[in-house]
């Protein structure tokens, strides 16, 4: 047993509560919860409704994990070193209990909570569906619309006997600064909250237990969007049906690209989402699973979004920090009051010829292909699109999980690599653990998987050497309607490759038209005809460089993987 077994426990008597009269325990079920946060938000003209939050993101920098060994936080910046330094008298302030001598009753056992139940999943699968159990303190009444929000990401029905449960309890009302604080327990699927009122906290950390609790059970649970595409094949003008795995971290088009029609405008064509965040990769059959009902959306929707903006002028779309006028107008690129506006929609809310009849894409089996895109968000020499040839190069690409700082993130670094394992800040465990489960799954499936790596920035950008937030040369970019007409090249087969000696990958060079039918200049984007070519090969070589010596920090990862990405990647 280890030493906070005790919070599990905690937790279930909390919740024990809710099921007698005259406890500070509330469960809520049905249209109860969503009468009462109401009564707190903002109605937009669409009768939709918005929070205002008084943490406006995830409290990442101080959240931990702890557990055994494996499981417990490596490398810990100050701040989680500060988290884990509080977690007895934090836990004390929530559960109740004595600390250094001093005595705590337990807000838990002393505020009103709410208490609200939802299924992960779709339930096909008893491995890959959880029983998620909600609790939040709301002595503010405001912080009712935080469990509302969140079950409207899930199923409302009873808990399914053979899946696992997971737990979260927050109080928001207990103040701990700017930002939260959050303990994980993955191993006995608990977590702990305090100080935020950030809705993302609560769909986040259920994820983050749900995957590691999956992994035990060889699916590999991933942060990507998924898709069906249905696709005239023109040389044998067939209707064929590809599953589309989508990765990529925050501003890397995931959730634009899971929403683009790729401009499959022909008869039998269709782009059919099926999920936005995170999925499961099946071992045993390939199949790609779904967990949510819902999209998590960052609000900043354009005109150019032709899917989700028209969706979010629904009564069901809910969000927090979302820019509310007094009519009730949503100003959705309006971020002088908060840059991180976060809404919820249900998948019921878009077009019915858009959405898939499942959550879950069927085994690779029952597919004509599994199209698996890294998106990245460079701007120098990484070619538009990429095809990877090998399991071991696509489990090379996984582990980079790459992109660059941008300006509006931290003007300093901006122009400097980003990389995050799997483009999953979630991960539980050694991250090398990660890389050879998709390697394995790349390997078994590699006769119906097509990789491929997807830079939705732009080539041919200059920063100033002494002053890397200066942009000399802005990129050339392809835009929203240029990577539609790119993937849609893939799905139809049309595309044409050349080699490339610089990445070992497939560079795709033709065989792209536009909305018009017309050909789309593939040469424009060409780094080799953009750069001088000592400029080009500096660049090259040193991200290249940079790739492999990220690498080798994971003493877990099948080393197949780091000699096929030494042997491919120019660095000279």
């Amino acid at each position: 047993m280890g030493k906070y077994d005790f919070v599990l426990e905690k937790v279930k008597e909390i919740i024990a509560r809710s099921k007698h009269s005259a406890t500070n325990v509330t469960e809520y079920m049905g249209p109860s919860l969503r009468i009462i946060s109401e009564v707190t938000g903002q109605r937009t003209k669409y009768s939709g409704f918005n929070w205002d939050t008084r943490v406006r993101s995830r409290s990442a920098k101080y959240t931990v994990t702890v557990g055994s060994e494996k499981v417990t936080l490596q490398n810990m910046s100050k701040e989680q070193n500060e988290t884990m330094d509080q977690i007895d008298v934090n836990l004390a302030r929530v559960f109740g209990g004595c600390v250094d001598e001093e005595e705590f009753k337990g807000h838990a056992n002393m505020l009103p909570i709410d208490y609200v139940h939802r299924v992960m999943g779709s339930g096909s699968d008893p491995n890959f569906t959880f029983n998620c159990n909600f609790l939040v303190s709301s002595k503010n009444p405001t912080y009712h619309h935080i469990g509302y929000m969140w079950g409207k990401m899930l199923r409302e029905v009873d808990p399914i006997p053979d899946a696992p449960d997971l737990y979260i309890i927050m109080l928001p009302d207990i103040n701990t600064g700017t930002f939260g604080r959050f303990y994980a327990f993955p191993e006995i699927g608990v977590t702990v909250g305090l100080g935020s009122d950030y809705m993302g906290e609560v769909k986040k950390g259920f994820l983050r237990m749900a995957m590691y609790q999956a992994k035990q059970n060889g699916i590999l649970g991933v942060h990507a969007a998924s898709k069906i595409i249905k696709a005239l094949d023109v040389e044998s003008e067939e209707i064929k049906t590809y599953g589309t795995v989508i990765f990529g971290l925050s501003g890397t088009g995931k959730t634009t690209n899971v929403g683009h029609t790729h401009y499959l405008d022909r008869e039998g064509e269709a782009s059919l989402l099926t999920q936005d965040d995170f999925v499961g990769l099946r071992m045993s059959d390939g199949s790609v699973m779904g967990t949510e009902q819902a999209l998590f959306l960052k609000t900043d929707l354009d005109d150019d979004d032709l899917l989700l903006k028209p969706a979010t002028k629904s009564a069901d779309f809910v969000s927090q920090n979302l820019y509310v006028d007094a009519k009730g107008g949503i100003g959705y690129l309006e971020e002088d009051l908060c840059a991180n506006g976060r809404g919820i929609l249900p998948i019921s809310s878009l077009p019915k010829n858009r959405v898939y009849e499942s959550i879950d894409i069927p085994p690779v089996s029952e597919l004509d292909g599994l199209f698996i895109f890294f998106n990245t968000r460079r701007n120098t020499v990484v070619p538009i699109i990429q095809e990877i040839p090998t399991p071991e190069q696509a489990a090379g690409y996984f582990m980079l999980g790459e992109s660059i700082e941008t300006a509006a993130g931290d003007p300093a670094k901006a122009g400097q690599s980003v990389r995050v394992v799997g483009t999953n800040p979630f991960i539980v465990g050694p991250e090398g653990e990660e890389g050879n489960m998709f390697y394995e799954f790349a390997s078994k499936f590699k006769d119906k998987i097509r990789c491929f790596v997807m830079n939705t920035g732009g080539v041919g950008e200059i920063r100033d050497e002494k002053d890397r937030s200066k942009i000399i040369r802005q990129p050339i970019r392809p835009w929203k309607n240029g990577i539609g007409y790119m993937s849609r090249a893939l799905f139809r087969d049309t595309a044409r490759w050349a080699d490339s000696s610089d990445f070992g990958t497939k560079i795709l060079v033709g065989g792209v038209t536009d909305e018009h039918g017309m050909n789309y200049d593939m040469d424009s984007f060409n780094p080799k005809l953009i750069y001088d070519n000592s400029v080009r090969d500096k660049m090259v070589v040193e991200l290249n460089k940079e790739r492999i010596a990220y690498l080798e920090k994971f003493p877990t990862l099948n080393p197949k993987i780091i000699e096929s990405m030494k042997a491919t990647l120019r660095v000279k």
